[in-house]
């Protein structure tokens, strides 16, 4: 069973270098400017840059590679979550553009050029960084789109720029029918995701009136059914439940 978790890069590579094809027929599409970033273990996407000397500068997330059963159904799911929900999105500023659907397990968008914060030193970051960050966050919510997973310093990414930008949309859900306090517990978690990120990483402190909100929220979160997120949970599951095998 240790092999179902194994993937065939190489046979990966020629799938997406043939969607790729597919896709930008008037491109000069070359596996030799297919980088790979991340190889993706089991329900995990592998995760290629595609980048030439023209103007194509891709990322691309590939589920295609994982055992059936995954890419059956999340592989789908979350190519399908991500891909909607940043087409949903595109007029935010801090969220990247070009999302296309290369099959059901596969999507490309434009490569962000920058660092996660994560990458970053502690109190390196200047104070407006997170003030663009909370705002185009704020204008996310007004889509009914939460994120639910920016307190992972590795789903922000500062530009070469300068600029802000949210990554992996996975676990983010819709909460335009969800009753008028889920909405607001769901959308202040992503805010003290913000504000989190800001404490880490930022050259100043963070205000009292938003200090105030993160220690408030700490305490709803202790209690938070969601806290974690089922999804990962299941995955977790699923990876031990192979590994027995």
């Amino acid at each position: 069973m240790k092999l179902l978790s194994e993937k065939n890069i190489n046979k990966i590579k020629t799938k997406v270098i043939d969607m790729l094809k597919n896709s930008y027929p008037k491109e000069n599409i070359e596996e030799k400017n297919l980088l790979l970033l991340h190889e993706g273990k089991f329900a995990n996407a592998t995760v290629f840059r595609y980048k030439d000397e023209n103007n194509l500068d891709l990322t691309i997330k590939d589920f295609s590679g994982s055992p059936w059963i995954i890419r059956k159904t999340l592989g789908r799911i979350f190519v399908n979550i991500e891909g909607h929900t940043m087409l949903k999105l595109s007029d935010n500023p801090s969220i990247t553009k070009d999302v296309l659907f290369l099959s059901p397990y596969t999507i490309s968008f434009k490569f962000i050029e920058g660092k996660a914060i994560k990458e970053l030193g502690e109190k390196e970051i200047p104070k407006d960084f997170f003030i663009t960050l909370e705002k185009n966050v704020t204008e996310m919510h007004k889509k009914n789109i939460v994120h639910l997973d920016l307190r992972n310093l590795g789903n922000v990414i500062m530009s070469k720029e300068g600029y802000p930008y949210i990554i992996d949309f996975q676990s983010s859900i819709s909460t335009k029918h969800l009753p008028k306090k889920l909405r607001k517990i769901l959308r202040a978690s992503d805010l003290t995701g913000v504000y989190k990120c800001w404490q880490n990483r930022c050259c100043e402190p963070l205000d009292e009136e938003r200090e105030e909100f993160f220690n408030d929220f700490k305490k709803i979160r202790k209690l938070w059914p969601l806290r974690g997120y089922p999804i990962r949970r299941f995955i977790r599951h699923m990876k031990n439940r192979f590994k027995k095998s």
